[in-house]
C-alpha cells in the first residue's frame, strides 16, 4: 500500500506538470485536491539538525510562517534595526509596518538580496537543505517613515517544495539600515563586497525571480 500511495502522489504532483508555474498557488491547491492530499500534509516540516553558523554569522533565525507562503516578514528584527541606526537622527523615527492592507500606500521601494539557508519541508525528499547568497528581499517605505522588508523564499530543486528560510540576520539588518538611511537623505558609503563564489542562482526555483524581480542583477547597493 505504501508504494501505491507514492505513485498516486507523484501522478498529481505539480512538479510533473510543466505549466503549473503559470498558475502559482491556485494550481498547486487544485493538484492537491485532485490527489486527495491535504495541504497540511503536502508541506510538512523536515527535521534539520544543523546548528552551525551561517556564512560565518552568529546571528541567524528560522522564519515562522505558513508552509505555503512564498514570502515572510521579520518584524521581530526591528529592534536590531533601531540598534544599528544608533544615534542617526531620522525624523519621523522608522517603524515597522506589518499591515498588508497598506500596500497601496507605498511611497517607494527597493529590491536587493540577502543571505540565508533553507531546509526542505518534504520528509520524503533526498535533499535536506541548501544555502543561498541571493535571497530576494523587497524593502518598502510608507508615509510617516513606516517600512517593511518582504523576504522571498526558494524551492527545493529536487522536489520543488517551498523551503523554510533560516535568515542571515546580519545581512538583513545591514541591507535595511542602508536603505532607510538612503531614503532619509543621509550620506552612507557604498559597501564593498568581495567576489562571492558558489553555485549559480537558479531563477526557476526562486520566488522573487518568479514574481518578476531579478536576484542576479540586484545591485549591492546603490
Amino acid at each position: 500500500m505504501e508504494g501505491d500511495e507514492k505513485v498516486s502522489y507523484r501522478l498529481f504532483d505539480p512538479f510533473f506538470t510543466p505549466c503549473y508555474r503559470m498558475f502559482g498557488a491556485q494550481w498547486r491547491r487544485a493538484m492537491a485536491m485532485l490527489a486527495n492530499q491535504p495541504l497540511s500534509k503536502r508541506f510538512r516540516h523536515a527535521k534539520f539538525k544543523s546548528s552551525a553558523p551561517l556564512f560565518g554569522s552568529t546571528s541567524t533565525r528560522w522564519s515562522t510562517h505558513k508552509a505555503d507562503d512564498t514570502t515572510v516578514k521579520f518584524p521581530s528584527l526591528h529592534a536590531d534595526i533601531e540598534k544599528a541606526l544608533g544615534t542617526v537622527s531620522i525624523i519621523p523615527k522608522p517603524w515597522f509596518n506589518d499591515h498588508s492592507e497598506d500596500d497601496d500606500k507605498v511611497t517607494q521601494e527597493y529590491f536587493t538580496h540577502v543571505m540565508g539557508r533553507f531546509k526542505c519541508q518534504n520528509q520524503n525528499c533526498s535533499k535536506s537543505g541548501w544555502s543561498s547568497k541571493k535571497v530576494g528581499i523587497l524593502i518598502r517605505q510608507f508615509s510617516g517613515n513606516g517600512y517593511y522588508a518582504l523576504v522571498f523564499k526558494q524551492r527545493c530543486r529536487v522536489c520543488d517544495k517551498l523551503g523554510v528560510l533560516r535568515l542571515d540576520e546580519d545581512s538583513y539588518v545591514e541591507r535595511v539600515v542602508y536603505r532607510l538611511k538612503k531614503w532619509a537623505g543621509i550620506h552612507v558609503e557604498k559597501p564593498v563586497f568581495g567576489v562571492k563564489r558558489g553555485e549559480p542562482h537558479e531563477r526557476e526555483f526562486c520566488e522573487a525571480c518568479l514574481a518578476g524581480y531579478d536576484c542576479q542583477k540586484a545591485s549591492l547597493e546603490e
